[in-house]
């Protein structure tokens, strides 16, 4: 490092009423040097000859320079660079899983050498928020070996004894499972920001939003599904009663939609609660990727309807393939694509798409290989759209259709 004595570095020292300053800035380098924590480099020639014109850190000084810093708080990259990797091996050795041991393996290997891009994060970031990594590591490992869903600080207290904690590191957690855990391949931190759901973490309440005509009877009352509009807001502990109202209701379809207003927009088009309930037919709204609990109801109404068909509509991108793949794996059973396809994909073409980048490329090659290995119709029609978006370089949200 080379910090240059001249008046672009300290306009005040070098100014024409700065001369006591100057002085000062000039006695405390000579001070570094006599301490050993910099090289002065003086002038040679002129008026100035012999008097210090920068001062340089190498590899000699460092360690002494960092020495006296610290007393005003600094400390090197390889402290904390050190630390994670510590427990990053440690937290490697104990897992069961296969992806978080090879991710933490290479994550400690690059740590050796000051390389913190696994994580998507640079030297200057990783030095003010390496402490938060250490317990979103641990925290992030639990949840990927499975914890009792509970409320997010009833989470934490049980891992960190402290009940704000995963609250204060959830979006390095989030970063951290999107890389580790193959679920999220390719998905973008920035648009998982309620995927800790996914594991049973529950920041709001938990809600069963969808759209249809039924009877739901709980506590011995009956309400009408179809009397909720625009739609319904059901708490999941109601999951039960929802799945026994939708079987006894002769639902023949489910339509899953990732999106909001895409959900608002599609119940609005049916004609309503009782228009989609009159042709056996309910909208379900999975904000993202769902919860365990929709999942578990959506499972259950699956084996208690032999013949019913479910089908999904999802953004055209590596985030709504993975939410269609999610709820195949997770189903276990055909779940067709609704809307958006490679057709509709190729419709749309001429008016273009937020374009894809490299890693997400590569996610949805992944995803494909994946895919391919299962024979089906909505499989093929998942790899027909991959290679649709992967030759057209783009993804298309669903708030297009």
């Amino acid at each position: 490092m080379i910090l240059k004595l001249d008046h672009a570095a300290f306009p005040d020292a070098f100014a024409p009423d700065g001369r006591g300053r100057r002085a000062e800035l000039l006695a405390e380098a000579v001070d570094l040097e006599r301490e050993r924590a910099v090289r002065i480099g003086r002038h040679v020639r002129g008026p100035l000859v012999g008097e210090p014109k920068e001062l340089r850190i190498g590899a000699a000084e460092v360690n002494q320079a960092y020495a006296l810093a610290a007393a005003f708080g600094y400390e090197p990259l390889a402290t904390g660079l050190g630390r994670i990797e510590c427990h990053a091996r440690s937290l490697a050795s104990a897992t069961e899983s296969q992806f978080a041991q090879s991710f933490l393996e290479s994550f400690a290997d690059g740590l050796r050498s000051g390389d913190v891009s696994a994580i998507g994060m640079g030297r200057s970031k990783f030095k003010e928020e390496w402490r938060a990594l250490a317990p979103a590591m641990t925290a992030a490992l639990a949840l990927l070996h499975g914890v009792t869903p509970a409320w997010e600080r009833v989470i934490s207290e049980r891992l960190f004894r402290d009940s704000k904690l995963l609250g204060r590191i959830r979006h390095h957690v989030i970063n951290l499972l999107v890389r580790i855990d193959p679920r999220w391949d390719g998905i973008p931190s920035d648009e998982a920001s309620d995927l800790l759901e996914a594991y049973g973490v529950r920041r709001k309440p938990g809600l069963l939003r969808c759209a249809g005509a039924a009877a739901i009877r709980v506590s011995g009352r009956d309400y009408m599904l179809e009397d909720f509009t625009p739609t319904a807001h059901l708490p999941d502990a109601w999951s039960d009663a929802w799945v026994e109202a939708m079987a006894s209701s002769g639902v023949q379809l489910i339509t899953t939609i990732e999106n909001e207003y895409p959900f608002l927009s599609y119940v609005e088009e049916a004609g309503g609660p009782r228009s989609l309930g009159a042709r056996g037919e309910v909208a379900v709204y999975t904000a993202g990727f769902p919860t365990p609990a929709l999942v578990a109801a959506l499972v259950a109404l699956s084996e208690r309807v032999p013949g019913l068909e479910i089908r999904h509509w999802g953004d055209a991108d590596v985030g709504g393939l993975r939410i269609w793949w999610f709820l195949r794996c997770h189903l276990d059973r055909p779940v067709s694509f609704f809307r958006t396809t490679a057709a509709w994909v190729e419709s749309e073409i001429p008016r273009g798409g937020r374009p894809l980048t490299a890693p997400e490329v590569e996610a949805l090659h992944r995803l494909k290989s994946q895919v391919s290995r299962v024979v089906g119709e909505d499989t093929q029609c998942a790899s027909e759209l991959i290679d649709k978006l992967v030759n057209h370089g783009i993804r298309i949200e669903q708030e297009r259709f």
